[in-house]
């Protein structure tokens, strides 16, 4: 009797206090909906997927092919070329004589220099030119205005 009293404490013990077996079943029910809900949306999803991967695979991936020889071929001639040309450029500054540049520099400062001269002598002509028909019309015109106080004067 005393094994039958200990074995229903401990089965109303287990049942009060040991909550797996309900979390197990709740969690077992809840995975189960989201297996449903989710199962077919995933599936749908992973058939486009598919669809789309063996279009891409049937249209595209020849032609992309063809067409990447091609233009890499074309491509890879044009590097070539250029490179070519990039050597000889190259080639072409390291044999220049760099006196030869500094003399020509020179050259050119000296010609802009006198350039520079000509130009501000030209402009101080100019405004020497100026003054002197300024002052031409300035006593023209004082000329002009003594003639109209005397005729003025004299009416």
């Amino acid at each position: 009797m005393n094994d039958q009293i200990i074995k229903d404490i401990l089965e109303v013990h287990a049942r009060l206090f040991d909550h797996r077996p309900i979390l197990q079943g709740h969690l077992k029910a809840f995975i189960k909906k989201f297996e449903e809900k989710r199962g077919n949306h995933e599936t749908e999803c992973l058939k486009k997927i598919q669809s789309c991967v063996a279009d891409v695979k049937d249209k595209y991936l020849v032609e992309t092919a063809t067409a990447l020889d091609t233009f890499l071929a074309n491509i890879q001639a044009k590097i070539s070329v250029a490179t070519e040309v990039c050597k000889k450029i190259e080639e072409k500054e390291n044999n220049v004589d760099v006196g030869v540049l500094e003399l020509e520099r020179g050259r050119r400062r000296e010609a802009w220099d006198t350039f520079m001269q000509q130009q501000f002598e030209k402009s101080a002509l100019v405004d020497k030119e100026m003054d002197e028909g300024m002052k031409k019309l300035t006593d023209k015109y004082a000329e002009l205005e003594k003639k109209l106080e005397l005729e003025y004067l004299l009416s």
